[in-house]
């Protein structure tokens, strides 16, 4: 892909071929063979990949919302790769100022795209603005709660995770993880790696679940596996999540 990319004039841009081709430009020059292969097999996705570390794509992104063709950027990207999608999504935490309804508009048809669990994952986790509007968030996000999709529901488990599991929200955050429905892959481990936050930081609020049994056996046994692996666990605690491990 990068091969078919030829050099444009420095200057301003002017069209949205000539953006699209500059951003194209330099997604090559970051790209890395051998990042690319590890990425080939951590991420499951039918995107190309091109194997650029996170903090280039953050600086690019940087550069992209600080410069004179972001609107343009915005209502006129190309998504052709993993990265151009992160990309994207990168810049939209990036931008400060843009009302959260306008952020929303650019973002829901983002989700869509999103086809593997490293998407969801490092850009809902990069939308800082969501901790100021915690409400609202909640209620833009909650359709995506019993959402056929799996990555789209996975979103809604992310947001909770990241933007809920606090002294404000933990109530709120765990009742919607115990109602989120189960059974596909990515959805089912990203509920069990809320648990496992939560039982690290409001460990008494977060027990119950367990206690109670109300997860899939999957999800319940993965949350405790992972909170055994937290550094942020007594040890004497770990020994009693693991006998309320289901057979």
């Amino acid at each position: 892909m990068c091969a078919i990319y030829k050099e444009i004039n420095a200057g301003e841009i002017k069209t949205n071929t000539e953006m699209n081709t500059s951003i194209n430009q330099k997604l090559c020059a970051l790209a890395e063979s051998d990042y690319k292969a590890f990425n080939e097999k951590l991420i499951p996705t039918n995107y190309e990949i091109f194997g650029i570390r996170m903090p280039a794509l953050k600086l690019l992104a940087k550069e992209i919302v600080s410069g004179p063709d972001i609107e343009t950027y915005l209502k006129n990207a190309e998504f052709t790769s993993y990265e151009h999608v992160l990309l994207y999504g990168l810049v939209l935490g990036q931008l400060k100022k843009v009302p959260l309804e306008t952020l929303f508009g650019y973002l829901d048809p983002l989700i869509l795209r999103f086809d593997n669990w490293a998407h969801v994952d490092t850009i809902i986790s990069s939308l800082k603005i969501f901790q100021k509007h915690p409400d609202e968030v909640l209620k833009h996000f909650m359709s995506l709660k019993h959402h056929e999709g799996e990555f789209t529901k996975r979103v809604f488990v992310i947001v909770l995770m990241d933007y809920f599991i606090n002294e404000k929200q933990i109530d709120v955050a765990l009742k919607h993880l115990t109602e989120v429905p189960q059974g596909q892959y990515y959805v089912d481990m990203a509920i069990a790696w809320a648990i496992s936050v939560g039982l690290i930081k409001f460990y008494d609020k977060t027990l119950p679940i367990l206690e109670q049994k109300v997860l899939s056996k999957f999800v319940h046994n993965k949350a405790i596996q992972k909170a055994r692996e937290s550094f942020r666990i007594a040890p004497e605690t770990k020994e009693y999540l693991n006998t309320l491990k289901i057979k």
